[in-house]
Parts: C-alpha cells; sequence; structure tokens
C-alpha cells in the first residue's frame, strides 16, 4: 500500500462516516437531513456543560460548591500554633485550625444563586453555537468539508424575526372552534414557564417544548441512534477487510434490526410519534385559513423564548438539545475506520439527494494552531502516512436540536409572503429551492453530531513527532491543541462566550504511533435543507 497524504485518509473517513449517517435500506430509511457542517476542528465539551439540559435553570446548593468553598477557607490564627522553646529547641508546630463556614440560609441561597448564574450560562452558550445558517452553496464547495457559516444576514434566530416582522398572511377569520382547538393542540407542543431574570430579579415567561414533545424527540434520537448503530455494522460488513465486521453482522444483524424496529415501536407508543405528527400536520393546514391569529402566536412563542445574557446584557432564544442526558446514556455507536476501508471510500463525492459535488481541496488533513482557537491560519503537517498502519475508531451519537420558538411550518406554509409594499422585504426569499439552494435561510442546523474516546493509530511518520510537539507547547503558555480533519485531536481549546474568553486543556496521549482523546466533541452538525420558501398559493388575493 503506497504511502497517502493526511488529507487523503480524512477525506476517505469522511466519506464512510457520512455514508454511515445518511444511507439507508430496507430497515432504516435514507435520511432526508444530509447536508453536514463539519466543525474543522471539533469543538470540545464536557458533560457538565449541559446540566442545564437535566436540571433546568434553577439552581440548587451541590457538595462540590460546598467543598470547593471549605476549601479555600482560610486557617484561623491563635491556639493552632506553637511557640519556640527558650534555649535554642523548638517544638513542632501544630496544624493549622480552619474556620469551617456555617452554612446559613444566606450562605445556601448565595450557592444556589451561583449555580443558577452558571445554568444560565451554559444555556447561552449553546444557544449561540447553535444559532447559525450554514453555507450550503460556496463557490469551492468548501462547505462540504468545514463549518461554513452564512454570515451576511445574521443569525438563524434573527433571520427567523425579521420573517416574522417582514411577512403579510393571507386575510381569512377561523371560526371560534377551530381556534379553541389550536390553542388546545398548542400546548400539548409547547409550554410556557417563569424564569428569573438574575439580573433584575423580574420573573418573565419563557416558552419550553412540552413533556409530550420532549417525549417525541427522546424517541426520536433512540430510534436515529438504534439506526446509526445498524447502519454502521452494515456498512462495516460491505466494506470489511477483516472477517470479524462480516461474522458479526451474519450472526447480528436480526437483532440489530429488531433493536431498529423496537425504537420506532417505542417512538411511536410512547414517544407520541402519531400524535405529535397529526397535531402538526392539523396545524399547518388550518394555516391556510387565520394565518393571521397563527403568526401572533409565533411571534408570542418567539419573545417567550428571549433570554437575556448575564454578563453580555444582550438576549438569545433558549435553545436545548434532547435527550438532555445524552452525554451519560446509552446510544453511542462506535465508529472504527481501517486500511481496508480507505481503499474503498477514498473517492467519494460529499453530496444531498438534490445535488453533489466534489470536495475541492479535500479536509484538512493534520492541523495546529499555536493559540488554540478555531481560526484558519494554522500550520498543516505535508508529511505522508502508511495507510495499512492506519485506524480509527471512536463513538458516535445524534442528537436533536430543539428550538421551541422556530416554527418550520410557518415557512413553508403556501399562505405568506414578504410585503410586496414593503422596499426593505421587497425581492426576499427565505429559499428558492435550488440545487444548492440561495435564500436567506438555505438550510439550518437539526441535529448535532458528538463523538468522544478518540483513538488513532498513525505507525510512524518522519517529522510528525516534532509536529505535534511544537503544536502543544511552541506556543506561549503551550496553549496549542492538534486537528484531524473535522476532529480535534488534544490540546487547549479558547472559546468566547458572554464572560469572555475562556481556555480548558483537554488531555491527549501521543506515543509515536498513534493519539488517544479521551474527551467530547462536537464534531459537526445535521441540517435541513430548505425547500422554496415563500411559495404562496395564486389564488390569494388579499394580503395582511
Amino acid at each position: 500500500m503506497p504511502d497517502v497524504l493526511p488529507s487523503q485518509l480524512v477525506s476517505s473517513v469522511m466519506a464512510k462516516l457520512y455514508d454511515v449517517l445518511t444511507n439507508g435500506d430496507d430497515t432504516v430509511p435514507q435520511s432526508e437531513d444530509n447536508f453536514f457542517s463539519w466543525a474543522a476542528p471539533g469543538i470540545p465539551v464536557e458533560e457538565h456543560d449541559f446540566d442545564f439540559l437535566s436540571q433546568g435553570l434553577t439552581g440548587v446548593v451541590k457538595k462540590k460548591a460546598i467543598d470547593a468553598m471549605r476549601n479555600t477557607a482560610q486557617p484561623s490564627a491563635g491556639d493552632g500554633t506553637a511557640t519556640a522553646a527558650a534555649g535554642g529547641g523548638g517544638a513542632a508546630a501544630a496544624p493549622e485550625a480552619t474556620t469551617q463556614p456555617e452554612l446559613t440560609p444566606a450562605l445556601l441561597e448565595q450557592l444556589r444563586a451561583q449555580d443558577t448564574a452558571g445554568l444560565y450560562m451554559q444555556a447561552e452558550n449553546l444557544a449561540r453555537l447553535v444559532d447559525f445558517v450554514p453555507d450550503v452553496a460556496k463557490a469551492t464547495n468548501e462547505q462540504f468539508v468545514r463549518l461554513s457559516v452564512l454570515n451576511n444576514e445574521g443569525s438563524l434566530s434573527d433571520i427567523y424575526r425579521y420573517i416574522l416582522r417582514m411577512s403579510q398572511v393571507m386575510e381569512s377569520e377561523l371560526p371560534a372552534e377551530t381556534k379553541a382547538k389550536i390553542e388546545k393542540f398548542r400546548g400539548l407542543l409547547s409550554v410556557t414557564t417563569k424564569k428569573k431574570n438574575l439580573v433584575d430579579d423580574t420573573e418573565t415567561e419563557v416558552s419550553e417544548p412540552s413533556p409530550m414533545a420532549k417525549a417525541y424527540f427522546e424517541k426520536m434520537a433512540a430510534y436515529e441512534n438504534a439506526a446509526l448503530e445498524y447502519n454502521t455494522h452494515r456498512i462495516n460488513a460491505l466494506t470489511a477487510s477483516e472477517a470479524s465486521a462480516v461474522h458479526y453482522w451474519a450472526i447480528n444483524a436480526n437483532t440489530l434490526r429488531n433493536r431498529v424496529r423496537a425504537a420506532m415501536s417505542d417512538w411511536v407508543s410512547n414517544g407520541y410519534k402519531n400524535e405529535y405528527e397529526q397535531i402538526s400536520a392539523f396545524i399547518d393546514q388550518v394555516m391556510q385559513r387565520d394565518m393571521a391569529l397563527l403568526k401572533q402566536e409565533y411571534r408570542d412563542d418567539l419573545e417567550r423564548a428571549r433570554i437575556t445574557g448575564l454578563a453580555s446584557g444582550s438576549d438569545f432564544f433558549y435553545t436545548s438539545l434532547i435527550p438532555g442526558n445524552f452525554a451519560k446514556s446509552g446510544g453511542w455507536t462506535e465508529f472504527s475506520f481501517s486500511s481496508g476501508d480507505f481503499e474503498r471510500h477514498d473517492s467519494s463525492n460529499y453530496s444531498t439527494k438534490r445535488w453533489s459535488a466534489g470536495a475541492s481541496g479535500g479536509f484538512l488533513g493534520f492541523g495546529a494552531s499555536g493559540g488554540g482557537s478555531r481560526s484558519r491560519s494554522h500550520e498543516e503537517f505535508h508529511g505522508k502516512f502508511n495507510s495499512d498502519h492506519f485506524s480509527l475508531r471512536f463513538e458516535i451519537c445524534q442528537v436533536p436540536i430543539v428550538r421551541p420558538w422556530y416554527k418550520q411550518a410557518f415557512l413553508l406554509s403556501k399562505s405568506w409572503r414578504f410585503d410586496a409594499n414593503n422596499p426593505e422585504a421587497k425581492g426576499e426569499i427565505v429559499s428558492d429551492g435550488g440545487a444548492p439552494p440561495k435564500g436567506l435561510i438555505p438550510a439550518y442546523p437539526t441535529t448535532a453530531i458528538f463523538v468522544r474516546n478518540l483513538k488513532l493509530s498513525l505507525g510512524h511518520s518522519e517529522g510528525f513527532t516534532d509536529f505535534v510537539s511544537n503544536a502543544t507547547s511552541s506556543s506561549a503558555g503551550g496553549s496549542g491543541f492538534v486537528s484531524f480533519g473535522p476532529f480535534f485531536a488534544g490540546g487547549s481549546y479558547s472559546r468566547s462566550s458572554s464572560s469572555g474568553n475562556s481556555q480548558r486543556d483537554f488531555g491527549f496521549t501521543y506515543d509515536n504511533q498513534g493519539m488517544e482523546v479521551l474527551g467530547m466533541q462536537i464534531a459537526g452538525f445535521k441540517c435541513h435543507i430548505m425547500p422554496k420558501s415563500p411559495n404562496p398559493l395564486p389564488s390569494i388575493t388579499k394580503w395582511i
């Protein structure tokens, strides 16, 4: 096997991963959302970054906070210190006593407030991280291999708010009983809860997914991860370079298939799949009757999801991942890649169902940054590896992104348009439905792709050891990191938040033959491609 460039290895790895995430068979249908924005490099995260998803935004007193407070307690002076004896002899000093703070109600409330502030920070960081519109039509096709964000019009929430403000809807009036039914159904899909503003202590209503919606997305995530495991082993068997992959599929295919079917049955029985989709279909149907009422309710949903950041003072819109305990639960699938896979996936294109294009230049190979930022200005390793000695393993999980304030049903309705009389909105489109589409929202992220416990076996390559060493230690403070394509391969990582820039060190091991990164990271996002919108019915003559 000839030596290959790192970019060739990465492109081959991503071709197989793309195949696993999107292609199906009679048991697992092909994914409808098969456009990906890869975060090259990956975004390291930790389990506790998502505490707010399971705990909510109400703080509690945690043992680790009490322990941290006690560890910083000051030693007390006086009786605990021995003095030297006369005549030059000295007695050993007794241990200094520490004054343990009393856990008064005021102190407990302070600890709860600190925990609450941390939860709000977590919610803001996630909301801002996924509040983007991917660029699906970049001329260089780079959007297939790197996180390309469409920055011209702002964030997804900015554009959606603009659409609601600048749109006209069909003029009509619903019967009172239909209005009541819609209100009942909407109450089944989302609920409002009161959240405390830590800045001025006021309470505001925030829209969140209802228990039905949470169950729907939790069971959907379980089904998708069962399907991911099924696809992984099926493709491993089809492209096997090891007999074990074929044996595994031959013996366990029925078990894997039954897991997929059981997950679908569980989604239907306990995840309200049919009910949720019937309610959504009903609301979509009546949108052709009294759009003005529904549009106002959607604007209210958007406002109820608005939260003000603590440090930044700017607004964000509450967004969650479901299930909230994904980082600690099952549902993770092992992905593996070996030399045999390289032969079968080295010439794949990255495409959607509607258009395809070769990934110009391929993915990055091994990259390095001296400052731990996600800037493109970093060094790359241009040596070669023997593909016979290359292997990659990691665990992968798909987690749905839930935005209770974002109503795709409105954007897809045929009963709205941009205000034709407003010069600012005239000629605007959400998506032209092209291949690839263009517009304000040609696509948006629907699922976060998490990976963890990444292990690379590389063999020996001249100069690579020096490359890794320089990447992680040459910069001031040793804040460098290494990346392998869209994956973060260890080191330090800086990221911005409402409290400023923070830096974390993510450990990795390197032994001249391979690398191991045990932490969790966001590798990218699965995105939904928008059809033509707006696409109003030509029969509508009255607009408001």
